[in-house]
């Protein structure tokens, strides 16, 4: 199991970021990243603020997972649930079906 210093590590590399890159995608010091995240640090544990910036990341419209991140269970991503549908149009086609679906009492 991994620790919450190796999952933000994890994300760093995920989003691309460097620890400074990172540190300032978020808005803390580059110190603060360097002794959460470097093996020469450290190895401090995140502060409430900082694990609430990580926790309003977002990529490709998916926040991190608050119970990916805390505990390492999932992924690293969860749904928003604001995603946008990608063909509208069929989505109402698809709902209209089930709703007819649904009032003949078919399963």
């Amino acid at each position: 199991m991994s620790t919450i210093n190796e999952r933000i590590s994890l994300l760093l590399k995920d989003f691309g970021d460097s620890e400074s890159g990172f540190a300032k995608r978020i808005g803390v010091s580059s110190s603060v990243m360097f002794n959460i995240v470097n093996p020469k640090g450290r190895k401090s544990y995140p502060s409430g603020p900082v694990l609430e910036k990580i926790l309003d990341l977002e990529k490709d419209g998916q926040k991190v997972s608050a119970e990916w991140l805390m505990r390492g269970n999932g992924d690293i991503y969860q749904s928003d649930g604001n995603q946008k549908i990608a063909n509208p149009e069929e989505a109402l086609d698809y709902l209209r079906q089930e709703f007819i679906r649904l009032q003949r009492g078919d399963k």
